[in-house]
């Protein structure tokens, strides 16, 4: 348990409030399964060589196999992300390429559009200029 929060604080990085949540959480999960040990097995009876034992194995654990179960737990993990990375590559080329066709396809889209405004005043333009020159016609003539 001890190293799986290793794992997660070394992934998480130097992050100060989610390594104090995890250490939080650590302790708190630490406590309530001391707490249960105790309660089953000395009835409720805290002993000492309870705690002689909890703190000796925890320090021939850490001295013996800590860093060899650390580095396994990390190289697990980093494995499994390459393998998801792996899986998930084809979808994030396919999702590239879609994308690009969309932008593609809107730029088309919004250059036609911007090219049928550009005609439509004109239009409306040429229409204004027609009356007016209608308009000076039948002021010329009377």
């Amino acid at each position: 348990m001890f190293d799986v929060f290793r794992v997660a604080r070394a992934y998480f990085g130097r992050k100060k409030s989610i390594n104090a949540l995890l250490d939080v959480f650590f302790w708190i999960l630490a406590s309530v399964s001391l707490m249960a040990f105790i309660l089953t097995v000395s009835e409720g009876r805290m002993r000492w060589y309870v705690l002689f034992g909890v703190f000796s194995g925890a320090f021939v654990y850490m001295s013996a196999l800590g860093d060899i179960v650390f580095k396994v737990l990390l190289n697990l993990i980093r494995g499994t992300q390459k393998a998801l990375s792996l899986m998930t590559y084809p979808i994030k080329l396919f999702l590239r390429f879609v994308l690009r066709n969309l932008k593609k396809l809107s730029r088309g889209t919004k250059n036609s559009l911007k090219k049928k405004i550009r005609e439509n005043r004109k239009k409306k333009e040429k229409a204004k200029n027609g009356k007016k020159e209608e308009k000076d016609r039948k002021r010329n003539i009377s």
